[in-house]
């Protein structure tokens, strides 16, 4: 029996979550799986989702309210799924300051996998993602205290800085969290996938294992957006699905890049290897 009822995979954006998300829809539906129906969406930002089922308007509602609605919201939509179950989120790690509880705070038993990459790699990803630059996504996320991502149908999530963000979930002691690296999970697959499911207490035949890796593999990921599109598609003409290969921000990026990055990452950079 599983640990806990509700893990949510968090990451900085352009980490790899997508990828996360695309091994565990295929090791669930046992191979049965397509891109454009992944699951374990990104429920808890859904502004268009909250709004059809709460029937009022977002500006109804101060702070605080919002706050208490949006996790009634988390609790009712967990309770149309089979538990245990998995939610993607790219929000920081934040306590609301009015009950101290986590601003995604639910009635079930709850965890995290943090997926983790190299900063250099976000920013190329990140970069090429929203069709700006990569000065821009310094100087506007990974090193901008408190930065927040605004988007359409969506609730403004605060990411902060990469370091910021990746110490959020690494310091609080509300939940527990199982750290993976993208690179190891690049590099030894079916370990690094199975010490996840070992965390969560999830038992699967090594075979299904392997066929979710397969089937989830980036080359395959990549064909299937270029035959069949991808809804989470922010740009027309940009592939959602790149290259996904390490140590591309290493290669693309100047040295003023990597240093500003490095000037404002440090302590994070150096915790989890990428000095």
């Amino acid at each position: 029996m599983a640990k806990y009822d509700l893990a949510w995979l968090a990451s900085y954006p352009k980490s790899g979550n997508t990828w996360l998300r695309s091994f565990f829809s295929a090791l669930c539906n046992r191979g049965n799986f397509d891109i454009n129906k992944l699951e374990f969406n990104e429920i808890f930002a859904d502004k268009y989702l909250f709004s059809l089922l709460v029937k009022k308007n977002i500006s109804d509602f101060d702070e605080h309210q919002l706050e208490i609605e949006r996790r009634r919201l988390l609790d009712f939509y967990l309770k149309t799924k089979k538990l245990p179950y998995l939610l993607k989120i790219h929000d920081q790690f934040k306590i609301s300051s009015h009950d101290n509880l986590p601003i995604f705070h639910t009635q079930i038993p709850t965890t995290a996998i943090y997926i983790i990459r190299n900063p250099f790699d976000v920013t190329l990803s990140f970069s090429r993602y929203l069709g700006i630059s990569i000065d821009e996504i310094i100087d506007n996320y990974v090193c901008k205290a408190g930065s927040t991502i605004y988007m359409d149908n969506r609730f403004p999530r605060q990411i902060g800085t990469w370091q910021e963000h990746v110490m959020s979930w690494k310091q609080q002691n509300e939940i527990p969290v199982k750290f993976i690296r993208y690179e190891d999970l690049k590099a030894k697959p079916y370990e690094s996938f199975r010490g996840l499911l070992s965390f969560l207490e999830l038992e699967f035949p090594e075979n299904e294992i392997n066929d979710a890796i397969d089937k989830s593999d980036f080359k395959k990921l990549k064909k299937m957006e270029r035959n069949e599109g991808f809804r989470e598609r922010l740009l027309k003409d940009v592939p959602f699905f790149f290259t996904g290969e390490t140590l591309e921000g290493e290669k693309n990026l100047t040295q003023a890049q990597k240093k500003r990055i490095i000037n404002n990452n440090l302590e994070a950079m150096s915790i989890f290897g990428y000095l």
